[in-house]
């Protein structure tokens, strides 16, 4: 791609949108940075929030659309559409998550002597991670650095926070590939937000992202704080058999048939560290072993566990992203066998792996 395109900011206040909608979201911000709340008791105001932002936004939201149209394929995986991007934020824990995530990202890295800057990779059409962030935090406390490869979302998150009112908090809109994004020496992050993955940490650049920019700021926080694949074997009819029948009780507790394999891959600060040097197209993972005997009922998968940051996590289930994943292919296993684990990156990243003899 060509060098980046940097966007000129509106005036600030066009578009205004209304004091009660303002007030509307200053509410909601405020809530999932409540460190009382969990993920699970900000569900009702992730659906206010996206409800709030697609009443706004100058993206066209089609559900009949191809949520495909649109995407970019680069060297480093695939970048969703910008519609596919909007659609994400009615993940509503995932959503809280990584807002919540952000937010507490930002207050650690709290300065007294100039802003806290973050810098967004994949901000998509919404900012959906920091405009609440902008709504509770001011200017003088934190300061953004926006990127996505696709103009419309560029535009369109711009559209929001001047909107809303919030120019003053952000330094630059860019459009750029963020693996490809040379940050200035005068901007060095303090916070790296970015969520630009799948399940597994597959097809999309989440990996390729974190290392480009971590190498150019190693002291920065990252948003997700680390995100591993572990392999388990299940049983499928038993992932969600509830402990008590709901005849019993309302609350409905699955009680899984798991034997965990242990974990395949991580990606957070520490590792990206240690892959400095590795030029390849594929990065370390593990070996695990299939146990003997494996009884028919087991299924090999994967699972795909996200810290946000500090407490705030995306266990299974939480998100498309925590949706247990068998291998490609779907193979079986007689048990004994050992599988070593590499993660390939290009244009389809992803784990990959070989059976050892």
């Amino acid at each position: 791609m060509s060098s980046p395109e940097y966007i000129t900011p509106l005036p600030n206040g066009s578009r205004a949108i209304s004091n009660q909608d303002n007030e509307s979201l200053k509410r909601i911000a405020q809530d999932i940075l409540d460190p009382e709340k969990t993920i699970v008791d900000l569900i009702p105001h992730i659906g206010d929030l996206r409800a709030l932002l697609e009443r706004h936004t100058l993206l066209k939201l089609m559900p009949e659309a191809n949520l495909g149209e649109g995407r970019t394929i680069l060297d480093s995986g695939m970048a969703v559409s910008p519609l596919m991007a909007a659609f994400c934020a009615r993940e509503v824990l995932r959503s809280a998550a990584f807002i919540k995530g952000a937010g507490a990202a930002v207050q650690d890295a709290a300065r007294e002597d100039r802003p806290v800057q973050v810098l967004y990779a994949g901000c998509g059409p919404f900012a959906l991670l920091v405009l609440p962030l902008m709504s509770v935090f001011s200017a003088q406390q934190v300061v953004f650095t926006l990127i996505d490869i696709h103009p419309e979302s560029l535009s369109c998150a711009q559209h929001l926070i001047e909107s809303f009112g919030f120019s003053d908090h952000v330094l630059e809109y860019v459009c750029a590939d963020a693996t490809r994004y040379q940050i200035p020496s005068d901007s060095i992050p303090d916070v790296i937000v970015s969520e630009t993955m799948n399940v597994c940490l597959g097809k999309e650049p989440q990996v390729s992202i974190a290392r480009h920019l971590l190498a150019q700021a190693p002291d920065a926080l990252m948003v997700p704080q680390a995100v591993s694949v572990e392999a388990c074997l299940l049983d499928r009819l038993k992932e969600h058999a509830p402990a008590v029948s709901e005849q019993q009780s309302k609350i409905v507790v699955p009680v899984r048939d798991r034997i965990y394999l242990g974990k395949i891959f991580e990606l957070n600060t520490e590792n990206i560290k240690q892959w400095a040097n590795i030029t390849v197209d594929c990065l370390p993972a593990a070996r695990i072993q299939i146990p003997v005997p494996l009884s028919q009922r087991y299924q090999l998968r994967l699972l795909t566990r996200i810290v946000v940051y500090g407490q705030t996590c995306l266990q299974d289930y939480d998100s498309s992203l925590n949706i247990p994943q068998a291998l490609p292919g779907k193979p079986t296993f007689a048990g004994g066998e050992t599988l070593q684990f590499h993660y390939k990156l290009g244009t389809h990243p992803g784990l990959a792996y070989e059976a050892i003899a």
